[in-house]
C-alpha cells in the first residue's frame, strides 16, 4: 500500500472511528436521559394510582378502578397494569405486546388507605419504544456523519494526489533502484524539500553502487560465519555425547571380570556414537609377523555371519594383514573410505567376508606405538566428526584395556607373591620330611635288595646256609617263583625308588645354590628337550609324542644366559610332558601342536611354551604350583613336577614363570629369565 493510500486510510479510518464515537456516545447519553426520565415518570405514576385507586378500592368500586386502569394504560410505554386483591375477589390485568427488543422496568407497591393495606398493585414499562427511537436517530447520525466522511475523503484524494506526486515519482525511481536498475533518472530541479530529496535519492543511488559489492561480500561472510557455527555447535554436542558415552564405559569396564569383556562392553557404546552395521575390535600381536587378535564384534557380524566366532575358531585371528588394515598400522593414520568399490586398499576381499559398503578404521595407539585397530562399517557415509570421535573413543578403549591388563598383571603378582611365600614355608618343611624320610627308606630299599639277593642269587654263603638247613635252593627259587614273591620284592623295590624320587623332588624345594651356573643357549637346550621328550620311554607308553606338531618361533640373535642347563631341561621336560598328555589324553584333538616361541623383553629372556589342549579351570589354574596338586589320575602323578619347576626358576634362577588358561583355549606357560644372572 502506497504512502497516499495509507494517509487517506489513516484519515478515514480516524474520522469513521471519531464519528462512531460520537454518534454511539451521544445515542447513550440520550438514551440515559430517557431512561432516567421514563423511571421519573414510572414513580411519578405510581405516586398517582397509590391516589387515585385507594378510595375505590376501598369501596370496592370495580368500575372505577377499570376506568382509572384504562387511563393510566393509555402511556404507550407501559406493558401491562394489574391490580389484586384476594379478600374481594378482584384482579383487573391490562397488557399489551411490544418487540422482544429493550428492557422492562417493574413497580410493585400496596395500595394503603386510613392506614390499611389494601391491595397490590404491579406495573411493568418496557424500553422498546425508546430505543426504537434511539435507533433511527443513530442511524440518521451515521448516515449524515458517514456522507461528509466520504465527501472528505474524496478531498483528500484529489489534495494528496496533487501534493505527492514528485514523492510518488521519487518512489518509483526507488523501487527501480532497490530492483537493481541503477540507471534511472531523477528529477532533482524540484523546489523545498521534494527538491532536497530527490537530490539526496540520487546520491544515494550513487552510493548503492559503491555498496553492493561490500554489503555482498559481508552477507557471505556472515552466512560463512553462522554455518560454521552451527557445525561448532553440533560438534560440541557431539563431543559431549563422546564424553559422557566414555565416563559411562569406564565407570562398566571398571567392572568387568576380563580382558575382553571390556572389549564387548566397549562396541554398544561405540555404536550409539557412530551409527554401524558393524564394528570390531582388534588387538595387534607384539611379534613379528605382526597378527590381530579380534577381542570383539558387533551383534551384527555374528547375526549375519553366525558362523564367525571368537576364540578357537581360525576366523578368531587375522593372521594375514593387508590392505586398508595394512596401512592403519603400518601409517598410524586414520582412514574413511565410503567407497571401498573403487579404493585399492579392498581389493582381494574374500567371499566370505562381511559386505563393506563404507568403513572408518583408526589405530588404536598407547603413545606413539600402534597396538590393535577400532572399525566400523555399514554406515551410509563416515564423515571428519565420525573420524573425531572413532579416536576419541579408541582413546578411552585403550586406557581402559591397558588398566585391566595392569589390573590382571597385578593379580598375577599376587598370586606369584602368594606362590613364592606358600613355597618358601614349604621349603624348610620338605627338607626337613625328606632327611625324616630317607633313612627308614633306604633301609627298606637295602634291606629289600639283600633278601632279593639271598633268595634268588647263588652266593657261596646262601649256598652254605641251604646246606646247614637242608633246603634246596632251586626248589626254593621255584617256590618263590609260584608264589610271586619275587615280583612282590620287586614291587617293593619300584614302591621305594618312587619314593626315593618324590624325596628328591622334595629336597629340591631347599638347595638355592647358584653353583655350576654356565652360559647357556635357551633354544638348544629346548631343542634338546624335545629330543629327551620324543625318545623318553615312560612318555612312549602314554603316547606318541612324535604326533604332536612342534612350531617354533625363535628369535634370532639371542644371548646366552647364565643358567643350570639340567634344571632348565627338567622344567622344559615337565611342562612339554604335561601338555602332551593333556593334548593326547581328550581323544577329539585331530592335531595337537607345541608352539615354542623364545624372544628378548627388556632385560629378560622369555620362553613361551603354548599347546593347543583342553585348558584349564580358573581354579585349577591358581593351583597348578602347589606341591602335590594333580588332576591326574591316583598312581599316574605326584604333583611335585610344576612345583619343583617353580622353585627352581623362580629360587635358584630368580626368574619368573606364569600360567595363562581357558576352558577349550588352550594352556601358555611364560617363563623369563634374567640376562644378568651370574653364577658362581
Amino acid at each position: 500500500m502506497g504512502l497516499k493510500s495509507r494517509i487517506i486510510t489513516i484519515v478515514v479510518f480516524a474520522c469513521s472511528i471519531i464519528n462512531l464515537f460520537l454518534c454511539f456516545y451521544i445515542t447513550e447519553q440520550i438514551k440515559t436521559l430517557e431512561f432516567q426520565s421514563l423511571r421519573t415518570k414510572i414513580d411519578k405514576a405510581a405516586y398517582m394510582m397509590r391516589l387515585v385507586n385507594a378510595r375505590p378500592l376501598y369501596n370496592v368500586d370495580k368500575e372505577t378502578l377499570r376506568v382509572n386502569l384504562d387511563t393510566f394504560f393509555d402511556d404507550q410505554n407501559m406493558k401491562s397494569i394489574l391490580i389484586h386483591e384476594s379478600d374481594i375477589d378482584l384482579d383487573l390485568h391490562l397488557e399489551r405486546e411490544f418487540e422482544s427488543t429493550g428492557l422492562e422496568i417493574q413497580k410493585s407497591f400496596f395500595i394503603y388507605h386510613k392506614g390499611l393495606k389494601l391491595g397490590k398493585m404491579k406495573v411493568v414499562y418496557s424500553t422498546s419504544l425508546i430505543e426504537k427511537k434511539l435507533a433511527g436517530f443513530r442511524n440518521q447520525m451515521l448516515y449524515f456523519t458517514f456522507t461528509i466522511t466520504l465527501c472528505l475523503a474524496l478531498f483528500l484524494v484529489f489534495l494528496i494526489n496533487k501534493l505527492m506526486q514528485p514523492v510518488t515519482q521519487l518512489a518509483q525511481a526507488a523501487s527501480e533502484i532497490a530492483a537493481g536498475n541503477l540507471e534511472r533518472k531523477i528529477e532533482e530541479n524540484g523546489i523545498g524539500e521534494i527538491g532536497e530529496l530527490a537530490r539526496n535519492f540520487a546520491s544515494m543511488r550513487d552510493a548503492i553502487q559503491e555498496k553492493i559489492s561490500a554489503l555482498a561480500l559481508t552477507n557471505k561472510n556472515l552466512e560463512d560465519e553462522i554455518k560454521l557455527k552451527e557445525e561448532n555447535e553440533k560438534k560440541i554436542l557431539h563431543q559431549s555425547m563422546c564424553i559422557s558415552s566414555v565416563n559411562t564405559f569406564f565407570q562398566r569396564s571398571m567392572l568387568a571380570k576380563s580382558y575382553k569383556e571390556v572389549a564387548e562392553l566397549f562396541i554398544p557404546i561405540a555404536l550409539a556414537i557412530i551409527p554401524s552395521r558393524y564394528c570390531f575390535i582388534g588387538e595387534l600381536s607384539e611379534e613379528e609377523p605382526y597378527q590381530i587378535e579380534i577381542l570383539a564384534v558387533s551383534d551384527g557380524v555374528l547375526s549375519d555371519y553366525p558362523q564367525v566366532t571368537l576364540g578357537a575358531n581360525p576366523l578368531g585371528r587375522v593372521k594375514h594383514i593387508r590392505g586398508i588394515l595394512s596401512r592403519i598400522i603400518s601409517e598410524a593414520v586414520s582412514l574413511i573410505s565410503n567407497d571401498p568399490g573403487s579404493n585399492p586398499d579392498f581389493v582381494d576381499v574374500p567371499q566370505a567376508h562381511i559386505p563393506i559398503n563404507s568403513f572408518l578404521g583408526v589405530p588404536i595407539k598407547l603413545g606413539e606405538k600402534v597396538k590393535g585397530i577400532l572399525a566400523f562399517a555399514g554406515k551410509e557415509n563416515y564423515d571428519e566428526g565420525d573420524k573425531e570421535s572413532a579416536q576419541m573413543l579408541a582413546v578411552a578403549l585403550i586406557e581402559a584395556l591397558s588398566l585391566k591388563k595392569k589390573e590382571d598383571e597385578k593379580l598375577k603378582l599376587e598370586e606369584m607373591m602368594v606362590q613364592s611365600e606358600k613355597m618358601v614355608s614349604l621349603g624348610g618343611l620338605a627338607a626337613g620330611m625328606a632327611h625324616e624320610i630317607n633313612n627308614p627308606l633306604a633301609g627298606i630299599l637295602q634291606n629289600s635288595q639283600v633278601i632279593q639277593n639271598r633268595l634268588k642269587t647263588k652266593l657261596p654263603a646262601n649256598i652254605a646256609a641251604a646246606r646247614e638247613t637242608g633246603i634246596d635252593l632251586d626248589n626254593l627259587e621255584t617256590y618263590m617263583a609260584k608264589r610271586d614273591i619275587f615280583k612282590m620284592i620287586d614291587s617293593v623295590l619300584d614302591a621305594g625308588k618312587r619314593a626315593a624320587a618324590i624325596v628328591s623332588n622334595m629336597l629340591s624345594f631347599s638347595r638355592k645354590s647358584s653353583s655350576g651356573f654356565v652360559p647357556e643357549d635357551v633354544c638348544l637346550l629346548l631343542d634338546q628337550t624335545l629330543e629327551l621328550a620324543d625318545s623318553d620311554y615312560n612318555l612312549k607308553k602314554r603316547f606318541d609324542f612324535k604326533k604332536i606338531q612342534i612350531k617354533r618361533e625363535y628369535t634370532n640373535g639371542l644371548p646366552s644366559i647364565y643358567c643350570k642347563a639340567s634344571e632348565l631341561q627338567q622344567v622344559f621336560f615337565n611342562i612339554l610332558s604335561n601338555g602332551a598328555q593333556a593334548m593326547m589324553g581328550i581323544g577329539t584333538l585331530d592335531s595337537p601342536c607345541f608352539v615354542l616361541k623364545i624372544f628378548q623383553e627388556d632385560t629378560m629372556l622369555c620362553i613361551q611354551i603354548t599347546d593347543n589342549g583342553p585348558g584349564m579351570a580358573p581354579d585349577t589354574r591358581k593351583r597348578v604350583f602347589e606341591p602335590f596338586f594333580t588332576t591326574k589320575n591316583v598312581g599316574e602323578g605326584t604333583g611335585l613336577g610344576l612345583a619343583v619347576s617353580y622353585f627352581i626358576i623362580t629360587e635358584n634362577h630368580k626368574g619368573q614363570i606364569e600360567v595363562t588358561s581357558r576352558p577349550d583355549h588352550g594352556t601358555s606357560f611364560l617363563i623369563k629369565l634374567p640376562l644378568n644372572l651370574k653364577g658362581s
